[in-house]
């Protein structure tokens, strides 16, 4: 079994380096959120733009 844990100089688990690497992944984590998120958003007001004018079209 291969050993890929880090530690630190005294030879303990280093757990400063894993809580940064969590900080890390969650930031990734909630910048795909908010990229998906915005481009709801933008779907959504895009459609809800193109919906409104063929209602308009089509009434006059």
């Amino acid at each position: 079994m291969k050993n890929d844990l880090k530690y630190d100089a005294f030879g303990n688990l280093d757990a400063d380096y894993y809580v940064e690497k969590a900080y890390e992944l969650r930031r990734e984590y909630y910048a795909e959120i908010a990229k998906k998120m915005t481009a709801s958003v933008k779907a959504f007001f895009a459609n809800l733009s193109a919906s409104r004018s063929l209602k308009s079209a089509s009434q006059h």
